[in-house]
């Protein structure tokens, strides 16, 4: 009895520390939206008043080339997307089933790599690329999707870890090469972390505006620097931002990574426990 109440205790309050943290993600969501269907130049309002501005979403995509912008934003986060996918699967499986000499070496490097943040490294790689001469080029985000993720390869390692050893060895007698083992049989099974991966810097990408801003010109920046830039000031009075529209076009632009996060989260609980735990 007394351990019946019990769980029922912490069940409440469980769902009260959810409903709260729910209502904290969601409040700030709620503002944005009612403002940015308000008057383009007005006072931020707490609750819809007077005339909702349906509007204002069309003028937000008017006031920038938008599908210029969105070309740029397609193609940095496809180069992205790509080469995270397929060159982290590469590392990972290379430290998860070959040999080499020195390979536990250097994993411990790989994960030491992991403590140092992406900002660190900006400054380096923005001396790098303009001493190649490289900037405002997206060949940029080809050499670093090459170069690989720490984080990425690390998923892909442990994941590929826990497979059984027996189906590797079972494809060698029959005959299978290096290459055909990893696309046939690892790739088909590694679909919840490849999943995690192509998610995680879909999302990161996409939302990415450091990286464009130092190294792109602004006719060639992503939508991300757009919705950070002057093009919803006023030509006159550049202080004078206007929000709604702002915030409308923020409201579209996150229109895709919320679907890609609809379609991906199924795999993250399955994916990020399996890649975790097995070693």
């Amino acid at each position: 009895m007394v351990k019946s109440r019990t769980q029922k205790v912490q069940r409440t309050l469980v769902y009260a520390f959810v409903i709260t943290l729910v209502f904290v993600y969601l409040v700030p969501v709620y503002f944005a939206m009612i403002n940015s269907m308000r008057e383009p130049i007005s006072v931020p309002i707490l609750a819809f008043k007077d005339q909702i501005h349906y509007d204002n979403y069309y003028l937000a995509l008017m006031r920038v080339p938008f599908f210029n912008f969105l070309g740029h934003s397609l193609i940095i986060s496809g180069i992205a997307v790509s080469l995270a996918v397929v060159m982290n699967f590469l590392f990972g499986f290379a430290f998860a089933r070959l040999n080499a000499p020195l390979k536990n070496f250097w994993f411990t490097v790989l994960i030491s790599l992991m403590m140092i943040p992406e900002t660190a490294t900006l400054i380096p790689q923005y001396v790098l690329f303009t001493q190649l001469k490289l900037t405002n080029s997206f060949l940029i985000w080809v050499l670093i999707g090459i170069g690989g993720s720490s984080f990425y390869t690390f998923l892909y390692r442990q994941f590929i870890q826990g497979i059984p050893e027996d189906l590797m060895d079972a494809a060698r007698i029959d005959g299978a090469n290096i290459p055909r083992i990893m696309f046939s049989i690892f790739v088909p099974l590694c679909k919840p972390v490849i999943s995690i991966v192509f998610m995680y810097e879909f999302i990161a990408s996409w939302g990415d505006v450091m990286k464009p801003f130092m190294f792109l010109h602004n006719s060639r920046w992503p939508l991300a620097c757009t919705l950070m830039g002057s093009y919803f000031s006023l030509p006159q009075r550049p202080e004078q931002v206007l929000q709604p529209l702002q915030l409308a076009a923020s409201f579209v632009f996150i229109i895709p990574s919320f679907a890609i996060y609809l379609f991906g989260q199924k795999y993250v609980k399955e994916g990020m426990i399996t890649s975790g735990l097995k070693a």
